[in-house]
């Protein structure tokens, strides 16, 4: 169809009038294998990792898997990306008078597990990549500061050679957070082998999907040992399957977020399909990307060929043209099924900004005394969360739209995309 015409917004006729697939990226990949793997569990009649009356070592596989996906010595599996995170704070032993670097732009659960570890999450602003900036972390570190915890959004991973260099100079750690990147890389080098520890998530909208699930990576024999005990009962267990009570330094509190059997069954299926939903996600975005680079902006891609694709940011001059931009383009069909979510506003995004987590900007604690609140915890008592923390970030989320790109796009879907792109931008810089 061609891109010229009269807006839909304004009365013409749209490009299309079917809506696209939602962001579902796994999922969108299931069939009879996930079917097979969730039967064999349950007739197995043993659902829990460790034992039971047939035990398959499902979830034992999937971390061996894991770990040789990405090259790494450790995987642990738990039951959700929020655990894994808070799995990883308890391993590097982070609480109260410790600060931890994080960016603006994350899911609410990033920065809920520095909370809830007692310890003070201090913002970091962006570079156009729209992940931390190494220079502004840089500039916030101080004696209190233990780790830096990036995160991958969109499947994007920014400067983090120079964050793992920064925290190498001033003996710090670093955790990525790898919930919307599993399966991306940066010049051949994969999400969640960059830093010290590394979380994964498996929920519904994720790149591979058990409907929930995560995993805790790293390389350093004590620390996974750490990660188990939090994980389990407090305690790591020895090859046997037996807890060791006998090392002070694994001598914790566990919370219980194993990953079941059924968990695990489903989510090695999908590591199986994962660099073909990725693969998928990314040719259709850079071939969208390709066909507007006359006319528009994109968020900073370091290896487009790493890029794990799922989601196109794309980047207005000014707000005004941003939101009109948006409005106009969801008229002329560009958008997701199921209650048409994205495209979206980037500023209007959510828990996914910073100055939209109440909970932070108010400096609330999960009981009566918050964090902030803590003797240790003085010296960052005073950190702000408002609007305005992170200006460099405000200001690109101000006049930046976000799309999904879905696992399933056709030849077609992507065409269409492009061509509404067209019309609405070629009306929009008239």
């Amino acid at each position: 169809m061609s891109s010229s015409g009269k807006l839909a917004i304004e009365g013409g006729a749209p490009v299309r009038r079917e809506p696209l697939p939602q962001e579902w990226c796994g999922a969108h990949y299931m069939d009879q294998e996930e079917v097979d793997a969730a039967v064999r569990v349950c007739k197995s009649k043993t659902l829990f990792r460790y034992y039971g009356l047939d035990l398959r070592n499902e979830v034992s596989k999937l971390e061996r898997e894991f770990a040789s996906y990405l090259g790494v010595k450790h995987a642990l599996a738990v039951s959700s990306g929020t655990a894994a995170l808070q799995v990883s704070l308890g391993a590097l032993g982070i609480g109260p008078g410790d600060e931890v670097l994080v960016p603006g732009y994350f899911w609410v659960a990033t920065v809920g597990a520095v909370v809830r570890a007692g310890a003070i999450p201090i913002l970091v602003d962006c570079d156009d990549t729209f992940s931390m900036d190494p220079l502004d972390a840089a500039r916030k570190i101080t004696t209190r500061t233990k780790a830096i915890l990036v995160v991958h959004m969109g499947g994007v991973i920014g400067r983090i050679k120079d964050l793992v260099e920064l925290a190498r100079r001033h003996e710090l750690r670093v955790i990525e957070d790898c919930a919307q990147a599993c399966g991306a890389s940066q010049h051949g080098v994969k999400a969640g082998s960059w830093g010290d520890m590394a979380i994964f998530s498996f929920q519904m909208n994720k790149h591979m999907t058990s409907g929930e699930g995560g995993m805790v990576v790293t390389n350093d024999p004590r620390l996974y040992d750490r990660s188990f005990a939090v994980h389990d009962l407090g305690y790591p267990r020895n090859a046997a399957g037996r807890l060791v009570f006998d090392d002070p330094a694994t001598q914790l509190w566990g919370i219980g977020c194993r990953m079941s059997e059924l968990t695990g069954a489903v989510a090695r299926v999908q590591l199986g399909k994962l660099d073909r939903i990725t693969r998928a996600m990314r040719f259709a975005k850079n071939r969208i990307k390709q066909g507007l680079a006359d006319l528009f902006s994109f968020r900073e891609v370091l290896d487009p060929e790493g890029d794990g694709g799922s989601f196109l940011m794309t980047v207005f001059p000014a707000r005004e043209q941003s939101l009109r931009f948006t409005e106009a383009l969801r008229a002329e069909g560009i958008v997701a099924a199921r209650d048409g979510l994205y495209p979206v506003h980037m500023d209007q995004w959510g828990l996914h900004i910073y100055y939209h987590v109440t909970s932070l900007v108010n400096k609330r604690g999960i009981s009566a005394v918050s964090p902030w609140e803590l003797a240790e915890n003085r010296a960052s008592a005073d950190v702000s969360y408002a609007k305005g923390a992170c200006p460099r970030l405000d200001d690109l989320l101000s006049r930046t739209m976000l799309m999904c790109v879905a696992s399933v796009l056709t030849d077609k879907d992507v065409d269409d995309i492009i061509t509404a792109y067209r019309k609405v931008g070629t009306a929009i810089h008239e």
